[in-house]
């Protein structure tokens, strides 16, 4: 059941490589221009600096997510769901989440929904934190230029639902371990594994992932 993610890194470095140029120059006038601004300006540049970052994040974590679907074998094209993207921007301080921030992220999870309300309509959800922990079958991590460093991680949990968790950032986290993770579904994914089978999974936007004690 283990699949590489090494496509989705290329893939994902191609497009940021070539299409975030215009973002860092916007995002450097809007700088440039908080030198020649008073206090009441400074503070609406202040507040668009934060909006682009915020932005920022929300993309990187479609495009990752996008990326990840068709390495698994779908077709380019596929649309990041709106109310997702929407939600990741609202609350991109929790993605991740660490320290202090691990404890809001968790506030904001909906401990109702499961894996089989996800796989019946995930369009209900895109816009909902849930929870759930599992055994990690595979983590990979990449440096992308523009971003840092994502992480991809296949968990499957007691019930053998399959999630693939698209983090921000470097864990301390190996396969074999069991984690507890928090995150928002925006695709349902899968793909072909080593047994000869198929692997259905639900695509993580990844807030946060830590050793679970259990």
């Amino acid at each position: 059941m283990r699949v590489s993610f090494s496509y989705a890194f290329i893939l994902l470095a191609f497009i940021l490589v070539t299409g975030c140029g215009s973002t860092n120059s916007s995002t450097s006038s809007v700088f440039s221009n908080l030198a020649t601004q008073g206090s009441s300006s400074t503070s609406e540049g202040t507040e668009a600096v934060a909006e682009s970052e915020n932005n920022h994040i929300a993309t990187y974590l479609s495009m990752a997510v996008l990326a990840l679907h068709e390495a698994n074998g779908f077709e380019a094209g596929e649309e990041f769901p709106p109310e997702s993207k929407a939600f990741l921007a609202k609350h991109a301080h929790l993605f991740p989440a660490t320290g202090d921030k691990v404890k809001e992220a968790q506030q904001l999870v909906d401990q109702n929904v499961q894996p089989k309300h996800i796989n019946k309509n995930i369009s209900k959800y895109h816009a909902t934190m849930i929870q759930d922990k599992g055994t990690v079958l595979s983590i990979e991590e990449e440096e992308i230029p523009e971003v840092g460093t994502i992480s991809v991680l296949h968990v499957v949990n007691d019930e053998e639902d399959s999630y693939q968790v698209v983090y921000l950032g470097a864990l301390d986290i190996y396969e074999d371990d069991t984690v507890e993770f928090v995150g928002v579904p925006t695709l349902l994914s899968g793909f072909d594994n080593v047994s000869g089978g198929y692997t259905n999974s639900i695509i993580m936007a990844g807030s946060y992932v830590g050793k679970s004690a259990n």
